[in-house]
């Protein structure tokens, strides 16, 4: 199971053929990217985000003395949206946003970017390592080396696992990068950015005396978002066999990458191709929404047991790392 990813890609593509006897380089050659979809897909993100926001503004005016609670619930379906909008900017990194791949980047930093202070180019680098490095001690994406339990857990909430990924990749990218100086006052920019949209929404929170949404946005953006990211990857990259007592920064852990299917909390919680982590990471390049047809096409070619080995749902792969040894 753990090797499927392994096993995809000693297949010879040239000889994968459907039931319809298509090729795979025929097949392939006819995906496309579909970038009104991806739009599509971001917009409603936002909307979600959007009517998230304004529930917690109308039940404040209703029922202001219950702030503290309707801060707390509500940050909770405002950090879930806030996660899947980050999404695409890892569509981004593959430069599927726009046929242009400089317009691609100025629409990731403008549009998605800009609500965490992220660069897509400083991403990129950190992202296409992960790629490089998948299951080494290495990697530049490294959440599922922890156990989940009740140490992920508080380390996520109180902040800490976000700190370490800040510092972490931008250690990274200055290490990279042929100016560090420059790409550190880049990065520098472009969280100052973010810092100023959050800061005018928590003002527009205190000129309207909404103390549910000032309390609710930060604590959504800082704490609760980075969990449900941390989370995600976990359960797309841990090892069921994987041991607690084993620290896997120095340890390779081994490639691991699941499929999860396409219910409401597949597509949302993993939404822009994440539920479909496998083929992603088999073909880094193609847009996420060419992955229903390619899991299709595989389903009918020697491909299709590796595709089974590793397709399962959030709540199990939750559930079975929960209660891992």
């Amino acid at each position: 199971m753990a090797h499927s990813l392994a096993e995809l890609e000693q297949l010879d593509r040239d000889k994968l053929v459907d039931g319809r006897g298509r090729t795979f380089k025929d097949f392939r050659r006819a995906l496309k990217p579909r970038y009104a979809r991806v739009w599509r897909d971001i917009l409603l993100g936002y909307v979600g985000l959007a009517a998230s926001c304004c529930g917690v503004v109308l039940l404040d005016a209703r029922h202001p003395r219950a702030w503290a609670l309707i801060a707390f619930v509500g940050a909770f379906p405002i950090a879930y949206f806030i996660a899947f909008i980050q999404l695409f900017f890892h569509e981004a990194a593959h430069y599927n946003l726009a046929k242009s791949r400089q317009t691609n980047d100025v629409l990731a930093d403008l549009f998605i970017g800009s609500l965490t202070g992220q660069s897509i180019k400083a991403y990129r680098v950190v992202h296409f390592d992960h790629h490089r490095l998948l299951g080494t001690q290495n990697d530049t994406e490294h959440s599922y080396f922890d156990a989940l339990n009740v140490r992920f857990v508080v380390e996520s909430l109180l902040g800490i696992r976000l700190v370490r990924v800040v510092i972490s990749r931008r250690a990274h990218v200055s290490a990279r990068a042929k100016d560090a100086r420059a790409a550190a006052a880049k990065t520098r920019r472009k969280l100052l950015l973010g810092l100023l949209l959050n800061a005018s929404i928590m003002g527009a929170a205190v000129v309207t005396r909404c103390w549910s949404l000032l309390f609710a946005w930060p604590f959504a953006m800082l704490v609760l978002h980075p969990a449900i990211n941390a989370l995600r990857q976990l359960l797309e990259h841990r090892r069921f066999d994987a041991l607690s007592s084993i620290d896997y920064a120095t340890q390779d852990q081994g490639v691991m990458t699941r499929m999860f299917g396409a219910g409401p909390l597949a597509s949302t919680l993993g939404g822009a191709g994440f539920n479909r982590h496998l083929l992603h990471h088999w073909e880094p390049q193609l847009s996420y929404t060419c992955f229903p047809e390619l899991e299709q096409f595989l389903l009918e070619t020697p491909a299709a047991d590796a595709l089974r080995s590793v397709t399962t749902t959030y709540t199990r792969a939750f559930l079975t790392l929960l209660n891992a040894p």
